[in-house]
């Protein structure tokens, strides 16, 4: 690997809460910690009845049921362990050699990757394969295939890699709803060595929203994780066995400080992927100064100061000025660049958005046509 790690966890204890939210004379809905579900409810004799099995696996419950009984463990000592053995064949291990341009250097790497399709297709880090002369995928069975890279994509440092086999085992995306400060969060990979493959760590997500200023330019998660080198690329899990995130990077001399891409973020790569082979990401042809008291993490909405406008751009088609301050787009504030760039994750080049301009001390709304970023 290269300079960035990956990812660990600690556990935490599930409080649960139920609700249900009359739609209707005898239909209820099912919530749980304020989260609507999809969980089938009945009303017989004034009595609401739940579907266990679906309630348990909802709450990421292991569930084991006859014809004639159900059972229902609660234990993480019971829960991890099936999280893990079910999630083991999505998960793989990548090694390859590093090409350093120098006859005297170079190497091997490692890091990790999950399974997103039967077919062979991989989602890792663009930081563990973009170096890689040669890449290798290790299976949980131990066999291996020779990878090449079918995406990738720097800015978000995730990347999709092929193998031919197929009939492979592909984990399931858990949703943004899913990543809740405290949780219980599961990670998978590959620390230190090849043969510490699928090693498993519990622990809890610390923080939302978080930024790396100089190396991600989209937000991440914050977890306690214990990282260690060889764990980037692998699943961020719930404890229903969903990929939250992806393991990315840890603090230097810090304890407890790592950090993964989530859900939201990959899931929007993957889409631009699959759909146009590459990112397409928008620009209005401006270079901007970040709010530093925005960037120490202190509540502001001051907004990015335009240092300088390209010649031609949207910027300066649409009216926009040197020293205005951009406060936010499309009602969304933006105080950074990371803001910005995930302001943008709903935009393509070519789409109007609306930007809220502070010029003067005065307030306006400016429409401009984004470009597309070369």
């Amino acid at each position: 690997m290269k300079k960035r790690y990956l990812v660990l966890l600690v556990a935490t204890v599930l409080l649960l809460s139920f609700s249900f939210i009359v739609s209707g004379a005898t239909q209820f809905k099912l919530s749980i910690n304020g989260i609507s579900t999809d969980i089938g409810t009945a009303t017989v004799n004034n009595k609401i009845y739940v579907d266990a099995e679906a309630l348990a696996n909802q709450l990421g419950f292991n569930a084991s049921k006859t014809s004639k009984s159900i059972n229902i463990s609660t234990k993480n000592d019971d829960i991890i362990p099936n999280i893990i053995k079910s999630i083991s064949p999505s998960v793989v291990g990548i090694i390859g050699n590093i090409d350093s341009g120098d006859s005297t250097a170079g190497g091997v790497a490692l890091g990790t990757g999950i399974i997103i399709k039967s077919g062979g297709d991989i989602l890792t880090n663009a930081h563990v394969v973009e170096a890689m002369s040669r890449i290798v995928v290790v299976l949980t069975d131990g066999t291996g295939y020779q990878a090449r890279i079918k995406y990738i994509d720097k800015p978000s440092d995730l990347a999709v890699i092929k193998i031919d086999k197929i009939g492979l085992t592909a984990a399931t995306l858990g949703k943004m709803q899913d990543i809740v400060i405290g949780k219980t969060a599961i990670a998978i990979g590959t620390p230190m060595s090849f043969q510490n493959r699928n090693s498993a760590s519990v622990g809890v997500i610390s923080g939302l929203n978080r930024s790396a200023d100089g190396f991600y330019q989209y937000k991440l998660i914050q977890t306690d994780a214990a990282i260690n080198p060889g764990n980037s690329g692998g699943p961020l899990l719930t404890t229903k066995g969903e990929v939250i995130g992806i393991n990315s990077m840890t603090t230097v001399n810090a304890q407890g400080l790592s950090y993964a891409i989530p859900i939201d973020t990959v899931q929007y790569v993957l889409n631009h992927f699959y759909k146009y082979g590459k990112v397409k990401r928008v620009t209005m042809g401006a270079e901007f100064e970040e709010d530093y008291v925005a960037l120490y993490g202190l509540p502001s909405r001051n907004g990015l100061k335009i240092t300088s406008i390209d010649k031609g751009s949207c910027a300066e088609k649409y009216g926009l000025k040197k020293d205005d301050f951009i406060y936010s787009i499309n009602g969304v504030y933006v105080n950074t660049l990371v803001d910005l760039n995930e302001a943008y994750k709903s935009v393509l080049p070519g789409n109007k958005v609306k930007v809220g301009v502070r010029r003067n001390g005065k307030v306006q709304s400016v429409n401009v046509v984004v470009d597309e970023l070369k």
